[in-house]
Formats: structure tokens, sequence, C-alpha cells
């Protein structure tokens, strides 16, 4: 009866956190949103010049993530002391959170997250930064993409490295489209969140909630 208890508990003081989150996580992408339009009026580009609805490129979007979420499964796996580090952070901060996540809940969040990065990065800073040069271009927007997802130094290169990826797959594909790399961020986030929610789960059945696999 007290294990019952102490598990109510647990739910009852881990749900507010959960859904404070998923709020809180989709307000401040939404906010990123605004930060685009806005940075967008300032620059002269629009965030959504080149954001387009397509089927194709919403499959070839979707397909795009795999490689980054196989990349992602990998690092996971290896015994390398700062890929570790990334994991244990991730368990630590995210794990908690959305262990008892709705998956449509975290699905729109992704969507929040995908759209607001996107837009600012890939739409606006990009699209702006084109005019010194493609790879000028691609080089600035992903540093400071990399620099603002700086949880640990590794973080900050693998992030400025996706962050690549997404540009290129901006601007190989013709005509330009923004849907493809939102939609490969959007995908890849949601796959690491339910990796991330399975992973925690497992440790914390096993009594060790807080170790890398």
């Amino acid at each position: 009866m007290a294990d019952w208890d102490e598990e109510e508990d647990f739910e009852e003081t881990t749900a507010p956190e959960q859904q404070s989150f998923i709020l809180g996580g989709s307000l401040i992408s939404i906010g990123i949103i605004v930060i685009a339009f806005g940075v967008g009026w300032g620059l002269g580009v629009s965030p959504l010049a080149n954001l387009n609805w397509n089927w194709m490129d919403l499959l070839i979007g979707a397909l795009a993530a795999l490689p980054l979420y196989l990349f992602f499964f990998w690092t996971a796996k290896l015994p390398i002391k700062s890929f570790q580090q990334i994991q244990q952070f991730l368990l630590e901060e995210l794990g908690p959170r959305v262990e008892h996540g709705k998956v449509w809940e975290l699905f729109i969040l992704c969507i929040f997250i995908g759209l607001g990065e996107e837009m600012l990065f890939r739409g606006v800073l990009q699209s702006w930064a084109t005019q010194y040069g493609v790879v000028a271009a691609i080089i600035f927007t992903n540093i400071l993409f990399g620099v603002l997802h700086s949880i640990t130094r590794l973080y900050v290169i693998v992030a400025t490295l996706m962050g690549v990826y997404m540009s290129l797959l901006l601007i190989l594909f013709t005509p330009q489209n923004l849907l493809i790399p939102v939609t490969t961020h959007t995908v890849y986030d949601f796959m690491c969140f339910m990796y991330v929610m399975r992973v925690y789960r497992q440790q914390k059945e096993a009594g060790q909630p807080y170790e890398s696999e």
C-alpha cells in the first residue's frame, strides 16, 4: 500500500512538471517564430518566403531525419565519455519531463520547435546571409545555431553539423522549400523524445534512472 501511495504521489508531482514542460516549450517555440518575423522584418527577409506545402517535400524531410536519428542512436551506444555526458544530460533533464508525456502532445511540441528554429535560422538568417555567399551563409548560420545549443562543447559541434545538414537540405533541392528542414527537424526531435522516454522508463524500472545505457 505504501508503494502504491508513493507512486500516486510521484505521478501527481510529475504531471504538472510535464505539462509545464510541454506548454513552456511550445510557448518558447512560438516566441521564436515571432522573433523570426521580427528579425526577418528588420533584415527585409520573410521567414515564409521559401515555405510551401508539398507532399513530396514532406516525405523527403521525414526520410532525411533518419540519418540524423541513426547518428544519435549510434553515439548513444558509444563508450565515449563526451557522448555519454550528452545522453546523461538528456536523460536527467528530459527524462522526468517526458516519461508520462502524451505522444501527440510531444509531437505538437516538436512541430513548434521545428517551425520556430528553422524559420529563424534557415528561413531568415541563412537567406539573408546568402548575399555574402552560400558557404559563408551556411557557416554563419550554423555556428550561431550550434552556440545556441551549447549543452556541452561536443554538443555545440554536433548541433553545428546537424544545422549544416539541414541547411543543405534547403539549398540542394529545387525549388527551395523550407518545409524539408522543418519536417526533418520535427521528426528528428520527436524520435529523440521517444528514445529518451523509452530509455528513462527502462532505467527507472531497473532502479537506475540517471545512468546511461
